[in-house]
């Protein structure tokens, strides 16, 4: 089976399988969100934000980047932290990194790698 049609089906059982547990599931997350936290964190696969501190979609309003960087100039970012301030009144804002980050230790090496040099400055 192609990786495409694989990753369908694996929504299509997880929408079951939400579905199954809790019928209003669907309803309740289209009708809104309210989110207490704003996470700003690393894009590495192996941090997925909701699931490693426990939360289900909607609980939690994330934003990735490479090194969890947030700077000044980054419109997407800055966008991000007025909707959650702003519109969803999130509580917390939370800079989270991790241990292993690739980006970290690129900034850190300074060698040079191409687009992404631009980045980690």
């Amino acid at each position: 089976m192609p990786e495409r049609v694989a990753l369908l089906a694996n929504n299509r059982t997880w929408a079951e399988q939400m579905a199954h547990e809790d019928p209003e599931f669907f309803a309740r997350l289209a009708s809104q969100q309210s989110p207490k936290f704003l996470w700003i964190g690393c894009s590495d696969s192996r941090v997925p934000a909701n699931q490693i501190v426990g939360m289900s979609p909607g609980e939690i309003f994330v934003h990735r980047n490479i090194a969890n960087v947030v700077v000044h100039t980054d419109l997407n970012c800055l966008s991000v932290i007025q909707y959650a301030v702003d519109v969803l009144q999130v509580r917390h804002i939370l800079v989270v990194g991790h241990y292993g980050c690739g980006g970290v230790a690129a900034a850190w090496a300074g060698k040079p790698l191409g687009l992404i040099d631009n980045w980690l400055r």
